[in-house]
């Protein structure tokens, strides 16, 4: 865009400096780039005379308008940026705050605050490039309502359950309830009172290692009497209630010291890459590959997306632009070879269940660029994040596999193993720089039915129990609320925060638990709500909130009124409320 033809600058706002400063590299001279620093008007908080209203009287057919009041700081901020820009003559502005529900809403506010300096421009971009800037900036649009009145009728709701039943629940000195944070907590309450119902259940196994393969003893078939099975009725063939066959079988093991190659199935196994990153697939693979926690993970990606090098970050969608896809395309042909180049995941634009695929999936902006010269935090997850999009371009990683039987003299029972090893690494070539080292040959011994293996070493004869399920961690939890639909990228980690901010959820390690209010909410106060059963279960049920939540979704394609979805709200939350 460069220099104005005309005398007057034009103004950028954007949500924060950092975004800010990397736009302003774009546009140059005529150009005045500022940030509001996120939501700059709100439902009333803090000391407004309409800060303890939980909602607001409308007509029929239409939304409640109440009075949005400031958020903290912001008019300081935003009389700075007026006072500018009047005084350098500005009367064209371009609000291009985040490309979702919530950068709408700003932009929205944004435009009410910014008209007097004159014709105001909604751009949105799902990347910080230059190509993508200027295009946006070219090709401006109005206020895109839909979104805004999905997100008002979602502060209207969560007001309304926020102030209505935190007056209620602080009769038992709890702090607060919320409509997506409760549901949530019901997770990690009935998990631990899953845990706590466990009875550990006692097994046997026997494992033995030859050739580097690890073997163990199939004690019994699914139709044997005495098959061993866990609590939910599942057969594991190699463990036995029998501690007395157990041992024997092992003493026999280590007595004769090798076991006969019996039986050879050759297979191969085929491992196809996944999809681009969402932003919950995103925080869980942070979590399990480099260990970090959903805020971290948040805020470093933040860093990368407003400093241009990957595109937005709050998306449940699985597809990406044509382009990045051929550029990425021809760097893997050039890089690895024509055998690497796969035909390609999560493509499809077809929308799934309770998916918002407003935006592209998570992916670099520039698709040569496979590491990047900034601080250690920001590039570990920028290759992440790069490997995990070229992966999605590349073949099948391809395993030969061998199915083994052996036997031993004494022992009635079969011995299993299976080896492995790699012929084709395909998409996993991109993740080599976080994988341990991968067998690539066969067993020298080979695979000769008849053959005699040798044992390593001694036999194992494991006694142990069945372990209770697992506690959730940060990023199973938000597994588990995208599986059922209770939240939005938007809300995955100041959801699971606000939960440990308030007292509720303690973390140990990697493990989320609930306090002693954490139980008291949800099993003693919850169920004042849940007891008249809506769409499937009450107030807090994961049914009922799963469907507000998709509510607000029709209500973003413009797919439902606004005004009808937040009357039913308000009706069925009165109904429950008041009995």
């Amino acid at each position: 865009m460069g220099e104005n033809s005309r005398d007057s600058l034009k103004l950028v706002i954007l949500e924060s400096g950092a975004k800010a400063r990397t736009v302003k590299k774009y546009l140059g001279k005529g150009w005045l780039v500022d940030a509001c620093n996120g939501h700059v008007q709100d439902l009333p908080s803090g000391k407004s005379k309409d800060s303890s209203k939980a909602m607001w009287a409308s007509k029929s057919g239409e939304l409640p308008k109440p009075p949005w009041s400031w958020t903290d700081r912001a008019e300081r901020v935003m009389s700075k940026i007026m006072d500018k820009s009047q005084k350098k003559g500005v009367t064209e502005v371009f609000i291009a705050t985040d490309p979702d529900r919530e950068g709408e809403f700003i932009a929205w506010r944004l435009s009410h605050i910014l008209s007097p300096l004159g014709t105001v421009h909604r751009v949105s971009f799902n990347e910080i490039t230059e190509d993508a800037v200027l295009t946006a900036i070219s090709e401006p649009r109005e206020i895109d309502m839909a979104l805004v009145n999905a997100a008002i009728v979602r502060r209207l709701m969560d007001r309304l359950v926020g102030f209505r039943c935190s007056k209620f629940c602080r009769s038992w000195r709890l702090r607060s309830m919320g409509r997506v944070q409760t549901p949530t907590l019901g997770y990690i309450v009935e998990r631990e009172q899953e845990r706590e119902a466990h009875v550990p259940k006692e097994y046997n196994s026997v494992n033995v290692l030859s050739n580097g393969i690890d073997c163990g003893v199939r004690f019994h078939e699914s139709n044997d009497p005495d098959a061993w099975k866990d609590d939910d009725g599942k057969h594991f063939p190699n463990r036995t209630s029998n501690t007395e066959r157990a041992s024997q079988v092992n003493n026999l093991l280590n007595k004769h010291r090798e076991i006969k190659l019996e039986y050879v199935k050759e297979s191969q196994a085929k491992r196809k890459p996944q999809p681009p990153f969402t932003t919950d697939t995103m925080l869980q693979n942070s979590s399990s590959i480099l260990g970090w926690s959903i805020g971290k993970t948040s805020s470093v990606a933040s860093s990368l997306y407003q400093s241009g090098h990957i595109t937005y970050i709050r998306t449940d969608s699985t597809r990406t632009n044509e382009n990045a896809r051929k550029h990425m395309r021809q760097h893997i042909e050039n890089k690895f070879g024509k055998k690497f180049l796969g035909d390609g995941v999560g493509e499809s634009g077809k929308k799934k269940g309770n998916v918002q695929d407003a935006h592209e999936a998570i992916r670099p902006t520039n698709p040569k660029i496979s590491s990047l010269d900034v601080e250690h935090d920001q590039n570990i997850l920028y290759k992440l994040i790069w490997s995990r999009f070229a992966a999605s371009q590349m073949s099948m990683s391809i395993r030969e596999r061998r199915a083994l039987k052996f036997s031993c003299i004494g022992i009635e029972e079969e011995i299993n193993g299976t080896s492995s090893w790699r012929i084709h690494s395909g998409w996993e070539e991109v993740f080599s720089w976080n994988k341990k080292d991968v067998q690539t040959t066969a067993p020298a011994i080979g695979f000769n039915e008849g053959s005699i293996w040798t044992i390593d070493d001694d036999s194992i004869l494991s006694v142990d129990f069945t372990k209770p399920p697992r506690r959730y961690s940060e990023s199973s939890i938000i597994q588990m609320m995208k599986k059922d639909g209770i939240g939005r990228p938007s809300t995955y980690v100041s959801t699971v925060s606000k939960l440990q901010d308030r007292g509720y959820i303690n973390k140990e390690g990697s493990s989320l638990s609930p306090t002693e209010n954490g139980r008291l909410l949800w099993t003693k106060v919850a169920p004042f709500y849940n007891k008249n059963e809506v769409y499937g279960g009450g107030l807090f049920s994961y049914e009922f909130t799963s469907r507000m939540e998709n509510n607000l979704d029709h209500i973003e394609s413009s797919e439902a009124d606004a005004a009808t979805k937040w009357e039913e709200f308000s009706t069925i939350f009165r109904q429950i409320h008041n009995d």
